[in-house]
């Protein structure tokens, strides 16, 4: 188990039995404080064996503060060998890694989902898939789009709104026994609404541009986030768009019926019409690029794959194709946001 400094020098840290000769080294970036248990103690052992019934090297990193998945992953970067990095934590630890892995080609990057609410891992199966150390060992690359902004790259969603002021609340309700990843962002969305929530935005995208009142919107790469809600179902992490939804205030009494529907997805139709019960609040385009500016006095609250922070001036672009990701074998065939992907 290695503990990095800031400037660092890699050594493989164990050799599980016999080196498979791949040239590819295999890195466990483990966060201890990501979810409610510290991951490192089930895990490390696991890996350890995982990677002996394999035949290769691991290096098992654990990190000590923020930003050092990060500084890690950079690291790597420059050993001069191919290297797959997997992400030991949640979707923090997951953003990190991507913030220091987008557009190397010398990496790919894997998710051991440990988080509470590990969105990134919903989009291709289920957390029980992503746990399986021996599908993930032999995992298979693609390439993916990113999302790129002023605030870093994202894989999932960059959202803004009542959608960004539920992420800032969604850990107090974590807290709360039993409360797992969507039962705390339904309570926190809750919260959320019951206050005065809404922004006069200007909108531009490559299609033309448009201004009004929203209380929410969603910029997708991929379909799911918030713990669960399938913001974007028919969104493609390759295809080269970004999947917007915006939405309008919608009255109290009808919100919790319109989020049930929202959460499985049944806003929108596969040819990207949206469903009749949301058509008065929602719009929805695909589109390469977006800018937004808002246009009242406070800023508007957004979160990139969950990590939050206040604008008045957004933009999202695609980075085309800037990451590869490691997925098991069985979900790399069988995921439907995988339909269009491929190296």
């Amino acid at each position: 188990m290695h503990f990095f400094p800031k400037k660092v020098t890699i050594n493989t840290t164990f050799t599980a039995g016999r080196r498979r000769e791949t040239g590819i080294r295999n890195f466990f970036i483990i966060n201890p404080t990501a979810g409610k248990v510290d991951a490192s103690v089930s895990l490390m052992p696991r890996i350890r064996a995982a990677a002996a019934r394999a035949g290769i090297e691991a290096t098992i990193c654990v990190t000590r503060h923020a930003g050092h998945a990060r500084e890690i992953t950079e690291a790597c970067a420059q050993c001069g060998e191919e290297v797959r990095v997997y992400a030991c934590g949640g979707d923090g630890t997951m953003n990190e890694v991507l913030q220091a892995a987008a557009g190397k080609e010398q990496i790919a990057v894997g998710c051991i989902p440990c988080g509470s609410g590990n969105d990134y891992v919903r989009n291709f199966g289920t957390q029980a898939d992503f746990l399986d150390l021996d599908a993930q060992l032999a995992a298979e690359c693609r390439q993916a789009d990113l999302i790129r902004t002023p605030q870093g790259y994202g894989i999932d969603i960059y959202a803004a709104g009542v959608d960004a002021q539920v992420a800032n609340g969604i850990a107090k309700w974590r807290r709360v026994p039993l409360c797992g990843g969507t039962t705390a962002y339904t309570l926190s969305i809750l919260e959320a609404v019951c206050s005065t929530f809404r922004h006069r935005l200007r909108v531009r995208t490559d299609q033309g541009e448009q201004e009004g009142i929203y209380m929410m919107l969603a910029i997708c790469n991929a379909q799911m986030y918030g713990g669960g809600y399938c913001a974007a179902p028919y969104a493609r992490m390759d295809d080269g768009l970004l999947d917007v939804v915006l939405l309008k205030p919608v009255p109290r009494l009808q919100l919790a019926g319109l989020l049930s529907g929202y959460r499985k997805g049944r806003h929108l139709t596969p040819e990207g019409m949206v469903t009749k019960p949301f058509r008065p609040y929602m719009t929805f385009f695909r589109t390469r690029w977006i800018d937004i500016q808002v246009l009242d006095e406070k800023p508007l609250v957004t979160t990139l794959d969950g990590e939050c922070s206040p604008q008045r001036n957004l933009h999202a672009e695609v980075a085309r194709r800037s990451i590869r990701i490691l997925l098991p074998p069985e979900l790399v065939r069988n995921t439907p946001v995988l339909q269009a992907m491929g190296e």
